[in-house]
């Protein structure tokens, strides 16, 4: 038997689901209810809105929301009829996997698609339809691995980090079992058994009080990303809804007991460049890291200062402790001067009367003048004349005549005034002067 057309087969399944009623609300069951036209379960209404209609819904809201019903069913449904064709996605919308012969379920999952596809024959193009067989509750819609992990007040992370909750947890999900059922089988084991009183105590509130834990979450939403503002990861709230990484640091908070210091350096280490530049605390010590090295005359790569930045607000390190080592590296550079750098002294400050010197032979601002203007470099690097006193460089008659054989500096009024004067003392000499 060919499959219906999608459309047929959407209203047929509507009909199976609720008679077409987009109010419709589904009796309590393990997974929560179901809401509205095609039924779709409550833990899996804020996914698949944000997904498939771009704004993540409450279920009341969706129930509410016939564009927005109509957007999933599309999506999901959708593409589960062009992966299984009509019988394998009516199965999957019923049981959670494509097999449309199965026997268990109430109605047997055979028996749901069989009533789907019988009624699909007789679609002439109408929205609506009442009556006929239905599957006497909400569809059993497999759920995503991580939204189970959340309602069961775990992280994916963690569980992955146990074989035995591992296996618990891979229990519950082809089980279906409820997050009461996984709780008490949770408690029963040798993991819980050995985990801390805080993660303990968020799984338990989770499940026994939610709206404490929600008052609790709120919170630490809060507070949470404020530390991560702090620390140059701008705000993990978008449009109302936490960031993966948010998630995870609050979860790191609630249920692991992470101190606000603890947290602040994990955030930390996540810090990164927005278009060349840094936020926050990794900001200010990515800034004075580059403001004391060219203070110092020393060049690093961006990844050097994006690295050093987030040793720093992650606590692997000081800002006083990576300046030393800059310090350290400018002295080795500019050997005369060691003593005064490693004292505090910056190169720049040392190199005044040079840098002054050549600004007003080449008449440039000061301030276009720095450690890396080959003639300052040369005379801050060059080896002192033996028997020169230490902390001395390149005499400053020396460095003038240097600057002055640039053939920048005779295109200066400097240059042709000196030159003025030297063919007018000559003509004296000679007598023609007047």
């Amino acid at each position: 038997m060919a499959d219906p057309g999608f459309e047929a087969f959407l209203w047929s399944l509507t009909q199976q689901e609720s008679g077409g009623n987009y109010s419709a609300v589904g009796p309590p069951t393990p997974y929560g209810r179901a809401y509205g036209r095609y039924q779709v379960l409550a833990p899996n209404v804020g996914p698949w809105t944000a997904k498939y209609y771009g704004k993540r819904l409450t279920p009341q809201q969706f129930l509410n929301n016939k564009a927005a019903q109509d957007a999933v069913v599309r999506g999901v449904l959708g593409g589960y009829y062009k992966k299984y064709g009509a019988r394998g996605a009516a199965a999957m919308w019923y049981s959670g996997q494509s097999n449309p012969n199965k026997t268990y379920g109430n109605p047997p999952v055979y028996k749901y698609v069989n009533s789907v596809m019988a009624r699909a024959g007789s679609y002439s193009g109408q929205s609506t339809g009442g009556g006929g067989y239905t599957s006497g509750g909400p569809v059993k819609v497999a759920l995503d691995k991580d939204e189970l992990a959340e309602q069961y007040g775990l992280s994916s992370a963690l569980i992955n980090s146990s074989k035995e909750l591992k296996s618990l947890f891979n229990q519950a999900v082809s089980g279906g079992w409820s997050a009461a059922k996984f709780q008490a089988k949770l408690k029963n084991s040798k993991w819980w058994k050995t985990q801390s009183s805080s993660l303990r105590k968020y799984i338990t509130t989770k499940f026994t009080d939610p709206a404490t834990h929600k008052q609790k979450w709120a919170q630490a939403q809060y507070k949470v990303n404020q530390l991560a503002v702090a620390v140059g990861l701008g705000s993990q709230i978008k449009s109302g809804k936490s960031s993966k990484l948010l998630k995870s640091a609050i979860y790191n908070s609630l249920a692991l007991g992470w101190s606000d210091e603890r947290i602040k350096d994990w955030l930390g280490t996540k810090a990164t460049l927005h278009d060349g530049i840094m936020w926050g605390e990794a900001g200010e010590a990515f800034d004075k890291f580059h403001e004391l090295a060219y203070l110092n005359g020393m060049k690093y790569s961006q990844d050097w200062y994006k690295k050093n930045a987030v040793a720093v607000v992650s606590g692997k390190t000081t800002l006083e402790t990576e300046e030393a080592k800059i310090r350290a590296q400018a002295a080795a550079r500019y050997g005369a001067y060691k003593d005064q750098i490693l004292a505090g002294q910056n190169v720049m400050d040392l190199a005044a009367p040079y840098i002054k010197s050549l600004s007003t032979l080449l008449e440039l601002p000061e301030t276009d003048v720095d450690l890396f203007d080959k003639h300052v470099a040369k005379a801050m690097t060059s080896k002192p004349a033996s028997g020169t006193a230490a902390g001395t460089q390149m005499p400053l008659w020396e460095f003038e005549n240097a600057v002055r054989a640039d053939p920048l500096w005779r295109k200066t009024n400097n240059a042709r005034e000196s030159m003025m004067s030297v063919a007018r003392q000559v003509a004296k000499d000679f007598g023609l002067a007047y």
